[in-house]
């Protein structure tokens, strides 16, 4: 028998407009126009209680689209969190975070962790692949707005964060990124995420995963090893290893152009949401995973969250055996990029087990029994 831990994570969407046009993404290609089907205000209020009950050291992550885009909905979002005593998280393009009066309420009210996204730690190469000329100073005028905001917060301090991409056309820029992000922008941290399938995209060919997945493996390395030396970050060996894994997985492979209907997978099993992860979409289906081919319920009442994690051990099963280039993402990946996330992981799993006893989970291999003790 073997220990189902909570949740760590909750995932949900406000919206699926985004105002850039991503090369890596499709998302901006869609629009809200099947709102009125969206989750109520009221049921995602009640998810969130749900979840807060089930893991009380979890984390909301606010998803999108562009989040800011439904902007009451996304600070509401953010006060169901700090409501339920949760931590928020979310990644946002920085468009719409213009004024200091902006960055104050994000920091005041919005999520605990704020990052932005950057392709590149420089205008051209970032303006280029998010499709919209001005993206590049709009995102670094947004963390300096935020970094100054944060700085004059008192009480809690937001963290501030760069959610990085690296492909073929930024992959000898690592170390010049962190110096971006860390020395001259004052960023809490960068963190990277490496070159997958578009998002959304079912085309039957992938244009930009084609021509930027031909990553060097040592390359990449040598500039993570160089930050990490310079920087001090602090970085855990088993995620380098998985990230020279992860690059080295692809190269001879002679069907990359598929994007998502490739048949080549990562050589190793890197991904573990099927242990930390529910995703809930607009509509209110929850998943363990972003990717539909494996299925997952309605939330249609209060109950079913924790009916669907504690009731999935046939979807973890399967699972388990998935190598898609998606677990490579900070998201799902097992191994936290940072010894000090490892050591927050193994925080979270401590935690969870004190609370289980005397009363938790307990999942065997054909199933879950939950146990009751001393009542």
């Amino acid at each position: 028998m073997s220990l189902l831990l909570p949740p760590r994570f909750l995932f949900m969407e406000t919206n699926k407009s985004c105002n850039l046009r991503c090369t890596h993404c499709d998302f901006w290609q869609r629009d809200d126009a099947d709102k009125a089907n969206y989750l109520s205000r009221q049921r995602k209020s009640e998810i969130v209680a749900e979840f807060a009950r089930l893991s009380p050291d979890g984390a909301l992550v606010i998803c999108g689209g562009e989040p800011m885009l439904a902007l009451d909905e996304y600070f509401a979002m953010c006060a169901d969190a700090r409501r339920a005593g949760l931590r928020a998280l979310s990644v946002v393009n920085g468009t719409r975070i213009r004024d200091m009066r902006m960055a104050s309420r994000m920091v005041s009210e919005g999520p605990h962790e704020i990052s932005i996204s950057l392709n590149a730690c420089e205008a051209a190469l970032h303006d280029r692949t998010r499709g919209v000329a001005g993206a590049f100073d709009k995102a670094v005028r947004a963390l300096r707005l935020l970094v100054a905001a944060r700085d004059a917060q008192t009480g809690t301090r937001a963290r501030i964060i760069v959610m990085g991409l690296i492909f073929k056309s930024n992959q000898h820029q690592i170390e010049q990124f962190y110096d971006l992000v860390l020395n001259d922008i004052g960023a809490d941290s960068l963190k990277l995420n490496f070159l997958q399938p578009s998002f959304g995209h079912d085309a039957p060919s992938d244009a930009f995963f084609a021509d930027e997945v031909h990553v060097d493996p040592d390359v990449v390395m040598a500039g993570i090893e160089a930050a990490d030396s310079r920087f001090g970050l602090g970085l855990n060996p088993v995620w380098k290893s998985q990230v020279r894994m992860y690059f080295r997985s692809m190269q001879g492979a002679a069907d990359l152009e598929r994007g998502w209907g490739s048949a080549t997978k990562t050589e190793e099993h890197i991904c573990n949401a099927y242990d930390r992860d529910i995703m809930v979409n607009h509509y209110g289906m929850a998943r363990l995973c972003f990717s539909s081919q494996f299925e997952g319920r309605m939330l249609d009442k209060v109950g079913d969250l924790r009916d669907f994690w504690e009731n999935a051990e046939d979807i973890r099963a399967r699972m388990r055996s998935c190598n898609q280039f998606c677990g490579i993402s900070h998201s799902v990946r097992r191994e936290s990029s940072t010894l000090q996330g490892v050591a927050k992981a193994a925080a979270f799993k401590r935690a969870a087990m004190a609370r289980a006893s005397p009363f938790g989970w307990v999942s065997q291999i054909g199933g879950r029994v939950r146990q009751a003790i001393g009542l």
